[in-house]
């Protein structure tokens, strides 16, 4: 049976749409954009700024491709999808699905403590330059990062900001200073600028729509012991983590997609799957959500036996039961 931590992570997964790395790209391309005010060599930009993109393992211009090749085109064709495998974007994720649904921010699908979520928050926080960066666009980013602190707030017993409570249900400022108003009945109160935690939590827990942490309670599984494996085998391959190319969750669209970035195709059939990826050289490499929901490729290190049965195949049939 799902337990509460994974049906809230599926949820996550499924409802996740905001746009946070797509702020991260308008930024690179800011940054591209000082470059070329800074150094007057507008080929020197271009090809440092195609370096880096190859750098960050996101894929080439499409083959059939038309239209200019600069690296404002190569950045601004790049699709959200890849974008979420930009470090910062796959943090910000991760701190979204701490934010709003109160689940594990490590963004390696790890349990973690207290000060590690501080530590992500703060990380993301000093990518931000907040000092140098035109606030208009970041919009989804900085509304993560104010629902993050708004619960970590809470999480420590503290009381949370005007704008960082807001932020965490989704509402504008004008509403919750609405809310805030004595004669409301919200039961909100203010003590040295701040939303006192107990009355915040009180708050939200009536609303119906707020989601109590529960990262501490990050599942872990003891690990099974040995027993003999019986009926088809089929060795899979997984990656660090345990992450294990499995037909159900691997499943995307119309197929499976393997293959290294800019490389990558799609099959049909999970067995025919199988065979090409144990034939990759120097490894396999596959797609498969991570813990929040992103699509990323990760590299196999190993392979190991699982039956049919176990990956909920009939013997000798590529697709699902």
């Amino acid at each position: 049976m799902e337990n509460e931590y994974d049906a809230r992570l599926r949820e996550f997964g499924e409802v996740y749409e905001d746009f946070e790395a797509e702020d991260v790209r308008d930024l690179i391309l800011r940054a591209g954009e000082r470059l070329a005010a800074l150094c007057l060599d507008e080929d020197a930009v271009d090809a440092a700024m195609k370096c880096l993109h190859r750098a960050l393992d996101l894929p080439d211009f499409a083959t059939d491709h038309n239209g200019g090749r600069s690296w404002r085109a190569l950045w601004k064709q790049t699709s959200s999808a890849n974008l979420l495998d930009l470090p910062l974007a796959q943090r910000l994720t991760s701190l979204n699905a701490y934010a709003y649904f109160g689940l594990s921010p490590s963004y390696d699908g790890q349990p973690c403590e207290i000060e590690d979520v501080k530590n992500l928050i703060e990380a993301v926080k000093a990518a931000l330059d907040a000092d140098n960066v035109d606030r208009s666009m970041t919009a989804a980013i900085d509304l993560t990062l104010l629902a993050a602190q708004g619960r970590f707030a809470l999480d420590e017993g503290k009381g949370v900001a005007p704008e960082q409570l807001a932020a965490l249900v989704r509402i504008g400022q004008k509403s919750l200073r609405n809310a805030l108003a004595p004669s409301s009945g919200s039961g909100l109160e203010l003590k040295d600028g701040a939303v006192t935690a107990a009355s915040a939590l009180k708050w939200l827990s009536a609303r119906g729509d707020f989601k109590p942490s529960i990262w501490r309670d990050f599942p872990t599984h003891a690990p099974e012991p040995a027993r003999a494996i019986e009926g088809e085998i089929l060795w899979v391959p997984f990656a660090s983590g345990n992450t294990e190319f499995h037909p159900a969750t691997c499943l995307r669209g119309a197929g499976y997609q393997i293959g290294p970035k800019g490389a990558e195709r799609t099959v049909s059939d999970y067995r025919q799957a199988l065979d090409q990826l144990a034939r990759m050289r120097p490894a396999p490499y596959w797609r498969r959500p991570n813990t929040v929901g992103n699509w990323g490729i990760v590299t196999g290190v190993g392979f190991h036996p699982r039956t049919a049965d176990e990956l909920g195949l009939l013997s000798g049939q590529g697709g699902d039961k």
